[in-house]
């Protein structure tokens, strides 16, 4: 190194040019080793490992197909074993339900005919019943009537008898009063001349009356003869006047009695009008009596009738109600019995096509879900696949990336090492140059000295640091070409 070499930057040119030759070698070295790398890296990961995991994928891709397919073709007869258990439990119990309905429609049809027997029978029995009781009594009632007739009758002949004897009782009034009626009836003048002639007739024929008028005359004839005088004219005189008066008195005393009798007769009348009036009373007392009997009895008997024919027309009537309210109500409970059956056998076929629909439903749910899992598991696959040869791929890159890091690391470790030693050794020629020209100049004797002291250390320590830049750029390139 010459003093020159201070002020021309030979020191610094020939740094620069071995830090040149240092990076070139070294990145030629790197990118050998690089491409060297890679080469095998690339013969071992796309070789062996990608023949490798397509064979295991492969292989795993046709275990999927083939456990799906035959999980699908469980899934398909289980259901169909399902469906036909289904149809054939569904079928059973459609089955039972018309049989059930059946015997139910059968035994509800014997009931209610039964039934109708049963309120033929008992209605029937009632109008017997009603006509025997009613008939019964009838029967009483004219029994009853009739005794009532015989015991009226009887208590009729009695009374009559009764009545007849008090009649006849009056007879001996009537008898023994008519005569003197009839001479009373002449003695006034009621029956004409003829009866008052035979009252003068009758008058002189009484008793007594001739007795009484020779008595009266014998006084008289008597008194004459007493004076004297029987044959004169004042004896004849008297003998008339005697008479007559006799005559006017007892007439008047005949008529008095003629009208006592003649009282007799009329009592005797009364007395048998009344009798007779009391047997026509009674006759038609019995006669009114008959007929109220009559009456209440044609009435009693007419509301027997009329009892027994609304009694029969309201059991009639009861009895139809009864059969129609029965009619009603079977055909009431036989129709709710079919509608029953057609509900049950109806909510039994929806149920079937519920379960079958539910089984058809369920049979696609799971067939859906093997194949979603299915085409799941192979997408797993395939990106599990994909996933693993992008990771050989990957580890492929990452192995040349690393290559190309290690050594790009190692180019700059070494280029970075060599261009630090070549500025170090030309930063110490150049400080040795200034010390040498430092030195030249006489600048202060004590600097010369310590110039040369300090050229003379910076040399020796250039030297060393030299000498460990190249063993330090050595032991790099010599470490990439290892690799």
């Amino acid at each position: 190194m010459g003093l020159l070499d201070l002020f021309t930057g030979a020191a610094s040119q020939t740094a620069a040019k071995n830090n040149q030759y240092a990076i070139g070698t070294g990145e030629n070295q790197a990118n050998q080793s690089i491409l060297d790398g890679y080469g095998q890296a690339q013969n071992v990961l796309a070789g062996p490992a990608l023949s490798a995991l397509g064979q295991y994928y492969g292989g795993a891709q046709a275990d999927i197909a083939a456990g799906y397919g035959n999980a699908v073709d469980e899934t398909a007869m289980g259901s169909q074993v399902a469906q036909s258990n289904l149809a054939n439990y569904y079928g059973q119990a459609a089955n039972n339900v018309q049989a059930g309905y059946g015997s139910a429609i059968n035994t509800l049809g014997q009931g209610y005919n039964a039934a109708r027997t049963d309120l033929t029978n008992q209605f029937g029995q009632a109008g017997s019943d009603l006509s025997s009781n009613y008939g019964q009594a009838r029967s009483d009632i004219n029994s009853t009537y009739g005794q009532a007739r015989s015991d009226l009758g009887s208590q009729y002949g009695a009374t009559q008898g009764y009545l007849g004897a008090a009649t006849a009782a009056y007879n001996p009034l009537v008898s023994g009063g008519s005569g003197a009626y009839s001479r009373y009836m002449n003695a006034i003048g009621g029956n004409g001349a003829a009866g008052s002639a035979q009252a003068t007739q009758d008058f002189t024929a009484a008793p007594g009356y001739q007795y009484s008028l020779d008595q009266a005359l014998g006084s008289v004839q008597r008194s004459a003869a007493a004076r004297g005088g029987l044959a004169g004219g004042n004896t004849t005189a008297d003998i008339l006047n005697t008479a007559t008066g006799l005559a006017n008195q007892s007439y008047q005393q005949y008529v008095s009695n003629l009208q006592n009798g003649s009282n007799f007769f009329q009592t005797g009348i009364q007395g048998l009008s009344s009798g007779l009036t009391q047997q026509g009373n009674a006759s038609q007392n019995y006669g009114n009596a008959l007929s109220s009997l009559g009456q209440s009895q044609g009435g009693q008997l007419s509301n027997i009738s009329t009892g027994l024919g609304n009694a029969l027309a309201s059991n009639d009537q009861a009895l139809g109600m009864a059969l129609g309210n029965t009619d009603t109500s079977g055909a009431n409970a036989i129709a709710n019995a079919y509608t029953g059956q057609g509900n049950a056998l109806g909510n039994l076929s929806t149920s079937l096509g519920n379960a079958l629909a539910s089984q058809n439903n369920n049979e696609a749910s799971q067939v859906a879900g093997l194949y979603t899992g299915q085409g799941n598991n192979l997408g797993s696959s395939l990106m599990g696949q994909a996933g693993a040869t992008t990771g050989v791929y990957g580890n492929l890159a990452n192995s040349y990336q690393n290559e190309s890091n290690a050594f790009a690391g190692n180019v700059n470790s070494a280029s970075n090492a060599l261009v630090t030693n070549n500025n170090n050794l030309a930063q110490s020629q150049n400080a040795a140059g200034a010390n040498i020209l430092s030195g030249i100049l006489g600048l202060a004797g004590l600097g010369t000295g310590s110039a040369g002291s300090a050229a003379g250390s910076a040399a020796g320590r250039g030297g060393t640091v030299g000498g460990g830049l190249l063993s330090s750029l050595g032991s790099g390139l010599s470490g990439l070409f290892s690799l």
